[in-house]
């Protein structure tokens, strides 16, 4: 019996291709379904707060499948957008997705891509239907079949190029810091010696995409970049190191450069340089917030809510560096069949938070956070009401998250970690100054 998840975070896997893809600077989607599919995730990220990709929103290229295609096929409406789309888009890279209406018809998309790369167009195609999965799925299947793929129509560098690496599992618009955190991690790896593809921001596309089988290593920062790595793994060999989340303050950042170091026999003179230097920059600033450590007790008791990866992290820097007392974690970001009794990841979670829940369900996770001794949430802004509810204030940290313009601020690595130390903090000041002023009117 399927069950019924109210007020739910995460789109559809078409909706997390879309969001994936749009991302890649040179990459144009055109989207077979209804006029609604693409159109709802637009509105859903321009909500959010979290800005427009390379070809996104209203400007998607669609079929805009109506009854008739539903009944008697849309693959000549197809085959039409495809040609149109070519005319007017100008792109290095076309990626044909399709939808539930399209799946469920039977529709031949491979045919009417194998028909535009047969006239020598860039056009491969994702067949992640809507039901399949939600947005983390259509992120990890859209990247793993671009790789996959793209030799159809690109000619893909297979010689090895030397200190090259990998960025997977960072996903696009779900982790609402992507831009942010991409750069960060991309200037500590390059700080290191090391050539970065992150495949997204102002920097990198397609080009990266067709780098990408040269590569040394693949780093893997969340279960949701592992199926990308996986397929370069099996056409190309390249080997991935596999982390929980992405390394956040100085001892995380240290231990992880130290491993690279040594995987790729690495200039151990330079990283050692450069960590000094990161260590030295983060011990300064962190010693002018000392005094707030006691003067605001910034120990406090907080709930996180959010997708695995991002929850280890905020949890694992908030008891190592802040003092604070993560009494639950919720996780949202899983299938209903995934067994994490069995899992490492969790099995780390239980040993940095009291509770441990995993659901996707907004009431649930309301019910959860209402019956949750603590002073602040890391949430998304669905949590807002249950927050005001307990009188507390809400960090929000996770998507969706509707109060924030988001650009390329960052909350890992070195740079990050001062920042979210310095958000926290001032989330902090703000709580202590309304329980104050409570406290004055009783008086």
């Amino acid at each position: 019996m399927q069950t019924v998840i109210k007020n739910p975070r995460n789109g559809c896997g078409l909706h997390g291709a879309v969001q994936t893809v749009q991302e890649i600077k040179g990459v144009v989607p055109i989207v077979h379904s209804n006029a609604g599919c693409a159109v709802s995730n637009y509105l859903a990220n321009q909500a959010s707060g979290l800005g427009n990709g390379f070809v996104s929103g209203y400007s998607i290229p669609g079929t805009d499948v109506q009854e008739r295609h539903v009944i008697f096929g849309g693959a000549s409406r197809l085959r039409e957008q495809i040609k149109n789309t070519l005319k007017v888009v100008e792109g290095e890279l076309y990626i044909v997705l399709n939808s539930c209406e399209s799946a469920m018809v039977g529709d031949d998309i491979d045919a009417m891509t194998r028909e535009a790369q047969e006239q020598g167009e860039s056009v491969i195609d994702s067949l992640i239907a809507g039901f399949h999965g939600d947005s983390h799925y259509g992120y990890e299947n859209v990247l793993a079949d671009i790789i996959r793929k793209l030799p159809e129509v690109k000619k893909t560098e297979g010689e090895k190029i030397e200190n090259l690496v990998n960025i997977f599992g960072i996903l696009p618009q779900k982790d609402i810091y992507f831009k942010g955190d991409l750069e960060e991690i991309k200037r500590i790896l390059e700080g290191i010696g090391l050539k970065v593809n992150t495949f997204f921001g102002y920097t990198d596309g397609v080009q990266e995409l067709v780098q990408a089988p040269g590569a040394a290593l693949n780093l893997v920062f969340s279960k949701w970049g592992i199926k990308a790595a996986k397929e370069l793994e099996r056409l190309y060999g390249i080997q991935s190191l596999v982390y929980t989340s992405v390394p956040t303050g100085i001892r995380e950042v240290r231990e992880f450069v130290n491993e690279l170091t040594e995987k790729l026999s690495l200039d151990e003179e330079r990283a050692q340089h450069f960590l000094q230097q990161e260590e030295e920059n983060f011990r300064y600033y962190f010693r002018g917030i000392a005094e707030s450590f006691f003067q605001e007790h910034i120990g406090k008791k907080v709930a996180i809510v959010g997708d695995e990866s991002n929850v280890i992290r905020y949890a694992s820097y908030l008891k190592e560096y802040l003092g604070a007392i993560v009494e639950t974690a919720v996780v949202t970001d899983f299938f209903p069949s995934e067994e994490f009794t069995q899992s490492a990841k969790t099995e780390q979670l239980k040993g940095i938070a009291k509770q441990v829940h995993f659901s996707q369900d907004g009431t649930e996770i309301n019910k959860i956070l209402r019956h949750s001794d603590v002073e602040l949430l890391l949430a998304s802004s669905l949590e807002d009401e249950v927050a005001e509810k307990k009188g507390i204030l809400n960090f929000t940290v996770s998507y969706p998250v509707y109060e924030k313009a988001i650009l390329n601020k960052s909350h890992v690595g070195i740079r990050g970690a001062l920042t979210f130390t310095e958000d926290f903090i001032t989330k902090v000041k703000e709580s202590n100054r309304i329980r104050e002023k409570a406290l004055e009117k009783v008086i």
